[in-house]
């Protein structure tokens, strides 16, 4: 059988294997470390919020998923800690922002391509801005149902979820992905120069 008879190829099934294990993995970690300093109802939406959204928008990727899931543990409980900092006045005008910023991301970014699976086709791009939309009306919907019938935190953390998954797709985003990244390579190379010369 010619391997054009098949829907995919091997390299596409092992990175999607990759990519859901990684994710998995990731959101395990992230929620382990939150439950224990209890935050892990605010960590989970704001996760929630943010890799629903990133799912058809897109965004700033680092290279390994280590770094990746490093990146995500400490800003995601970073934005949970800050869902309780925020006074509950303050809703409207961070709704307010979150939607103008996501509404110009949408109108002028979305879909932000990830370099290992580039996005040429017009209308596969028209779909994934279209289903953006519509996660991003679900969200809003979510954060200012629990803003009025659960509690604040929630409706906060979904928001903040949405701003940070909104500023990975900007050029400003991705800078800053890149310098944790390098950051990370950087510690990489100290200890394995470190572990050459133990082994000397």
């Amino acid at each position: 059988m010619d391997r054009s008879d098949y829907p995919f190829n091997q390299e596409e099934i092992r990175y999607g294997i990759e990519v859901f294990l990684g994710t998995v993995f990731q959101i395990i970690i992230i929620l382990l470390v939150a439950f224990v300093i209890g935050l892990a109802k605010e960590v989970a939406f704001c996760l929630l919020s943010a890799a629903v959204y990133r799912r058809f928008s897109g965004g700033a990727h680092c290279e390994k998923y280590y770094r990746c899931t490093l990146t995500s543990l400490l800003v995601f409980n970073v934005l949970a800690y800050i869902a309780h900092l925020i006074d509950p006045a303050y809703f409207q005008l961070l709704i307010l922002i979150a939607f103008i910023t996501s509404l110009l991301a949408l109108l002028f970014l979305v879909p932000v391509d990830n370099p290992r699976n580039l996005i040429s086709n017009t209308e596969q791009r028209k779909t994934l801005k279209l289903k953006t939309s519509m996660v991003l009306m679900v969200l809003f919907g979510g954060s200012i149902g629990a803003y009025r019938l659960y509690t604040h935190q929630i409706a906060l953390a979904i928001l903040l979820g949405v701003l940070w998954q909104t500023f990975t797709l900007t050029a400003l985003g991705h800078k800053f992905i890149v310098g944790w990244d390098r950051s990370f390579a950087y510690i990489e190379t100290i200890f394995s120069k470190e572990g050459g010369i133990h082994n000397e």
